[in-house]
């Protein structure tokens, strides 16, 4: 019932805030995101605090915002976390959409029984440098962060920055005519240049690259700029050593080691929701037994693909996804290692993708065709830089052109429907947060044996939709399982069963019975749970 309730009023908050209070969103750059940040960690200091997990090489803040009532330590979590691809700014405007939203509503009985057993924890912003870029003068799509670093090893840092051809502060791509080239036309769209495909006796015409100059004459385009280390390639899973961007070793940079060492003290966390390329929330992973019976794990365990699978479900009840895809993750990301590593249910989206454009409903074939049409459609302006004709020093004596679709729109979008996208994705998380585990101690009963002697036996239930723990989080030395604890005073004595019992798994909506022998009177005190879990403690009276 709880979930039903609230989930309905999830519904009814989604239509007022659409209508009433965030009609106007928009990306918000670092200190409009701080001011936003302190200003309802101040409305509501009983409720949401702000604190900083460090600053970067760029001087920028690492924010965490807490939202929960009492001990929040003692109460499953959700951790949410935002930017974790440079790129994706709508992430950081869904995980902050998402604390407007919910301070909105701290007044409605639902929402206050809510924070007085969940915990959330929000991180909106974990590449605040990288994200910076969409907001400077010069506007490329940017990873790295403000870390100076020898992007392609050849020994020397930012020899080869983004150069900006056609003056009008955007990096876009920019072709050369030339009968060496690999590049075409797109038959359907000659704005979009696509490989030539020799199975079909196509013929390359043109060699595209980013728009810039070769700075360092190695042969390639804006390798080696200002941007340092990726944040979504920087973690311990699948690390790609050589890979550029990964960084020297495995959680090198501030941003990364931040966001680990927050989490790993973060015990109550049953579930991580991040936003950026990796997607199991639309199309859920599936589960392979060749892969999760290795010696090095590499795929999601079957209990857990099965929980993927119902959490995919909600997500579908609340947010649209034509036009989606799934993304299993990629080397050194962080979806990957918040499930492998961190042991905890990792969920991740895009939060919107670009909807088909045909005239039949499907998406057109290539991605950059059907962006193109769906933003004619939309009306959508300033999404493309028309190919215009430069001198480029690199190729004298012949044809050049810039142009192409502008940085970061295919990937975030308009700023009119960033509200509808934040409204969605709230709806979705809280209908997650009811979902959690719930501990609790049931079917209480006490036998009287004779000579002093008693059996109590009880169901300790998860009445929540999500196991206690993850499958894999059983293995993990970092995720607790829930404990049962009986404590005795000195009139009794325990006969038989354990003061300290383990409970190794405890899936969603199911229970495991304890007994025990106690001899003498009295009163026992029962305790059972785990941050993650919640906790549940009874008196039993002999």
């Amino acid at each position: 019932m709880m979930t039903k309730r609230l989930l309905a009023f999830c519904m009814v908050f989604v239509c007022l805030a659409v209508t009433n209070v965030f009609a106007g969103a928009s990306y918000r750059d670092h200190q409009q995101l701080t001011q936003k940040l302190r200003g309802l960690a101040d409305k509501h200091p009983d409720l949401i605090s702000l604190q900083t997990l460090g600053k970067t090489v760029g001087g920028k803040d690492i924010w965490l915002l807490s939202i929960g009532a009492g001990d929040i330590t003692k109460k499953p979590a959700i951790a949410m976390v935002g930017g974790v691809s440079g790129d994706h700014l709508l992430g950081t405007e869904i995980a902050l959409g998402f604390a407007e939203r919910l301070a909105l509503g701290v007044g409605q009985q639902d929402v206050r029984a809510l924070l007085d057993s969940v915990t959330f924890y929000i991180v909106p912003d974990v590449s605040p440098d990288a994200r910076a870029q969409f907001f400077a003068p010069l506007r490329y799509e940017r990873f790295g962060n403000a870390n100076p670093s020898d992007l392609d090893r050849d020994g020397r840092i930012g020899e080869d920055p983004y150069d900006d051809l056609n003056g009008d502060g955007l990096i876009t791509l920019m072709r050369i005519k030339d009968p060496t080239g690999k590049w075409i036309k797109h038959p359907d769209d000659e704005r979009v240049m696509v490989k030539a495909n020799m199975e079909k006796g196509e013929r390359g015409q043109y060699l595209v690259f980013s728009e810039g100059v070769d700075n360092d004459k190695d042969g390639q385009f804006n390798e080696d700029g200002e941007e340092g280390i990726f944040f979504n390639k920087n973690f311990t899973f699948d690390y790609p050593v050589f890979d550029r961007g990964a960084g020297e070793h495995p959680v090198s940079e501030i941003e990364t080691r931040a966001i680990a060492d927050f989490l790993f003290g973060a015990k109550n966390v049953f579930a991580v929701v991040s936003f950026g390329p990796a997607n199991n929330l639309t199309h859920p992973l599936s589960f392979s037994e060749r892969n999760a019976s290795g010696r090095i794990i590499t795929g999601w365990l079957e209990h857990d693909a099965t929980i993927n699978r119902m959490v995919s479900h909600t997500y579908h009840m609340h947010v649209q996804s034509k036009g989606s895809s799934a993304v299993s993750g990629s080397p050194g990301d962080f979806f990957q290692w918040a499930y492998f590593h961190y042991g905890r249910f990792s969920f991740s989206t895009p939060g919107w993708w670009v909807p088909p454009a045909g005239d039949d409903g499907k998406p057109a074939e290539n991605a950059e065709v059907n962006f193109l049409r769906w933003a004619e459609k939309e009306n959508i302006p300033d999404v493309f830089v028309p190919w215009t004709r430069v001198d480029h020093p690199d190729f004298p004596g012949q044809e050049a052109e810039v142009g192409g679709i502008a940085p970061f729109v295919m990937k975030n979008p308009p700023e009119q429907i960033i509200a509808g996208i934040a409204d969605n994705h709230y709806g979705f998380l809280m209908h997650l947060a009811a979902m959690r585990p719930r501990l609790d101690i049931v079917n209480v009963k006490t036998e009287q044996l004779g000579r002093n002697l008693f059996r109590i036996s009880v169901d300790i239930a998860n009445t929540g939709a999500m196991p206690a723990t993850s499958q894999l989080g059983q293995r993990v030395r970092w995720v607790q399982k829930p404990v049962v604890r009986l404590e005795l005073d000195r009139r009794q004595e325990l006969i038989s069963g354990r003061t300290i019992d383990i409970i190794q798994e405890l899936q969603g909506h199911s229970s495991t019975e304890r007994s025990w022998l106690v001899r003498g009177g009295g009163t026992v005190t029962l305790r059972a749970g785990s941050e993650s879990a919640g906790f549940k403690q009874i008196e039993i009276k002999l």
